[in-house]
């Protein structure tokens, strides 16, 4: 089931933007992202390539990390299932382009691609500036599985973001005229299985930080939350009197729109004054198995640690999607072991997506099939690794909105999922209006 969307894009762009201020120095890319240009052709024939294309801010300001996980993950999928003989007898042929995070470098990524490799589709984009989707969209190319960092998948036809989306999407405007709506479905599930009632939302004195922390807090006293807003000084922030504030407030859920290194500086802080909370909740792009070294000298902030997603846990290998995507990442990715996130499994269930759209074409392969797929109907879960979702337009929301989510929490070194099923762990809350 498609529902409002909003809040896990706000995350995105909230973690982006501390980053971006956090000042993080590009790396050099650990591997190879170039591919071969293939011979032009969409339609794609049984016999001939199917050729697909990821953009992926790789080289950006913000390191190889930050982005690329949904390219890892697809890649893994598609050569997979080229090791057991494609689609249909079909290769699918990959070419990848590195926008290096400018919308600039977007734009020429998207025309390369589209202009001249011919790709059927765009898969798993993780894009910082998608200033190239309105070209995408009027080219009819589908963009299957596509993290929904800026607003653009909130705006443009034929762009399908990994969580699905029940606005108009017309070209025109954000959401429904400018109005987005968030889903309350991360709070009620605290309130309700842990028992919390007071938060607290911590933020940067930056617009992107300060804009995801309102919709923090609106959700939070939509729930009945007693809840401490805080804002610090990106430059010279006083964690100890936030830090303090919780203490005399008496936290039990912590959330935050910051960096890494403002959680971690605010957890000393929180160590210092011998403030513990029952939960602290991080967003999907932080989900990863990086956790552990990034908090590791704050145990008292790594053992509360938990997250949400519309996914399923990467970890959990009780399921064979899931069991599938790490024996691929093995054996291609080696190395990313010690990197696996939750963006990585995203973008292997993009091309899942992707692979299950071109399989219903039949003998030919182009954009039209593949985008009719994607607006059909019916909910679409990537062989168990997404919650349902679609892309059905319905009118603004009103009244309580059925949402699901999938909930996991580190402990003994790794993620583990804390919901008997997350198509099961659903809730009836309200859909709040907010303004991008």
């Amino acid at each position: 089931m498609s529902r409002p969307s909003g809040l896990a894009r706000a995350a995105a762009m909230a973690a982006v933007a501390a980053l971006l201020l956090s000042g993080c120095g590009s790396r050099l890319p650990e591997r190879d992202f170039s591919g071969a240009a293939p011979a032009p052709g969409s339609p794609s024939t049984a016999s001939a390539p199917i050729t697909v294309g990821i953009v992926t801010s790789l080289s950006s300001l913000l390191g190889t990390d930050t982005f690329s996980g949904p390219l890892y993950g697809a890649e893994a999928f598609f050569r997979a299932l080229n090791a057991s003989g494609g689609l249909n007898g079909s290769q699918i042929k990959v070419v990848t382009c590195d926008d290096s995070g400018s919308g600039s470098g977007n734009q020429t990524c998207v025309h390369q691609l589209i202009d001249q490799d011919h790709v059927v589709a765009l898969v798993a984009t993780s894009a910082l500036d998608y200033a190239g989707a309105p070209y995408v969209s009027s080219q009819g190319v589908p963009d299957v599985g596509g993290e929904p960092i800026g607003t653009a998948y909130d705006q443009y036809q034929h762009l399908y973001a990994i969580n699905g989306s029940s606005e108009p999407r017309d070209g025109r405007s954000v959401g429904w005229n400018g109005t987005e709506y968030q889903t309350t479905e991360v709070y009620r599930y605290f309130r309700q299985k842990l028992g919390l009632h007071s938060a607290a939302v911590i933020s940067y004195n930056q617009a992107d930080s300060a804009r995801y922390a309102a919709q923090l807090v609106q959700g939070l006293k939509a729930e009945g939350y007693q809840v401490l807003n805080e804002t610090v000084d990106f430059a010279l922030p006083n964690f100890g009197a936030v830090a303090a504030g919780m203490k005399a407030q008496g936290t039990q859920l912590l959330l935050d729109a910051m960096d890494t290194r403002g959680n971690v500086a605010l957890c000393q802080a929180m160590t210092g004054a011998g403030v513990s909370v029952a939960a602290k909740v991080t967003n999907v792009q932080n989900w990863s198995a990086q956790t552990g070294s990034d908090y590791g000298g704050v145990p008292g902030c790594l053992n509360a640690l938990w997250v949400t997603s519309g996914s399923r846990n990467y970890e959990d290998v009780r399921y064979p999607a899931v069991a599938a995507f790490r024996a691929a990442m093995r054996r291609y990715f080696p190395d990313r072991e010690a990197k696996l996130s939750q963006w990585e499994l995203e973008g292997y269930a993009a091309a899942q997506w992707f692979t299950d759209a071109a399989a219903s074409c039949g003998a030919t392969v182009d954009r039209a099939c593949v985008d009719a797929f994607m607006q059909r109907p019916q909910p679409y879960d990537a062989h168990g690794l997404l919650i349902p979702a679609d892309f059905v337009p319905t009118p603004p929301p009103t009244g309580p909105q059925h949402a699901c989510l999938d909930v996991a929490r580190w402990q003994n070194g790794g993620w583990v999922t804390q919901v008997p099923d997350m198509n099961t762990n659903c809730f009836e809350v309200p859909a709040l209006p907010f303004r991008p």
